[in-house]
């Protein structure tokens, strides 16, 4: 008996908390939006230099800035807010969420803060990297860089292909790595930085759904605890494993059900929840390498 043939692949709605755009910060929670089987081409300047040749940084600006990714909706958004609650300069990186990201950017800047837009697409992730911390120095050094930007599908192994495959791996996880080489290229030597992963509890505790998304996650687990060590003394590296923060725009009593059934506190979180840990991480400086679950015990 064959399966029925596989539906279209949906990408996330701006790499940060929905399908290819703002796929998840809280991915789990993210909503999933029809796309085509084949991305388009990247749309990422400045173009990518050879591999072998390190990209040259020069800071034009004095602040301290912090850098988030998939950061013009949902918790990215949220994400973004606390970080110029703390003070810091905001590189507000989206994919094609343009409209919110702006909103974004002038409400910031009402508030007495700084903030750009960047627009960087992830499944090219090297060309992505460079493109925000080219637009990061304008404001001046990048001292924290929270990856929160994912794509969230679920297909069963029937339905599996290759660019399921390639955009879950670009998005979850080379990003982050190749935001993480910029990230200490940029950085003035004896300077103190922040690089906290956003994954998602099911990379500890995988279950029979989304079978690609679990496993890119679990392997930026590893990178998280990888560079703690690589990057020490000076560069802290952590992980918050989120649950149910947010619901998905189009299951929106999806979280209350999860609530009754799996999460033993028997409710929801919020994204403050989200925001208060990774704001702990940040006034830390005697924890690294460490993934702190913001689930409600869902994980358990």
């Amino acid at each position: 008996m064959k399966p029925e043939q596989a539906k279209p692949l949906p990408l996330a709605a701006d790499q940060s908390a929905g399908p290819v755009e703002d796929a998840a910060s809280v991915a789990p929670d993210s909503a999933e939006a029809p796309a085509p089987e084949s991305p388009p081409a990247a749309q990422n300047s400045p173009q990518t230099a050879p591999a072998s040749a390190p990209t040259p940084k020069v800071r034009k600006g004095e602040a301290q800035v912090a850098v988030v990714t998939g950061a013009a909706r949902r918790v990215g958004r949220e994400i973004a807010l606390a970080m110029a609650a703390r003070g810091l300069a905001v590189v507000v990186h989206h994919g094609t969420s343009a409209v919110e990201a702006n909103v974004l950017v002038n409400r910031i800047r009402s508030e007495g803060g700084t903030a750009i837009a960047v627009a960087a697409d992830l499944r090219d992730p090297r060309a992505a990297a460079m493109t925000v911390f080219e637009a990061a120095a304008d404001l001046g050094e990048v001292t924290t860089l929270i990856n929160s930007a994912a794509v969230f599908q679920d297909r069963a192994l029937p339905w599996i292909d290759l660019y399921h495959c390639n955009v879950h791996v670009s998005v979850n996880f080379l990003a982050p790595v190749f935001l993480a080489q910029q990230f200490i290229r940029q950085l003035g030597e004896g300077h103190r930085g922040h690089i906290i992963n956003i994954l998602d509890w099911r990379a500890q505790r995988p279950g029979p759904d989304h079978l690609v998304y679990t496993a890119t996650k679990a392997a930026l687990s590893s990178v998280t605890k990888s560079l703690a060590l690589q990057l020490a003394p000076l560069v802290q590296v952590n992980g918050i494993a989120p649950g149910a923060i947010l619901p998905p725009e189009d299951r929106l009593n999806w979280h209350e059900q999860r609530a009754i059934s799996s999460i033993p506190l028997r409710r929801t979180g919020s994204p403050q929840e989200l925001t208060d840990a990774i704001n702990f991480l940040l006034d830390s400086s005697f924890i690294t390498g460490e993934i702190l679950n913001v689930s409600g015990g869902e994980e358990l």
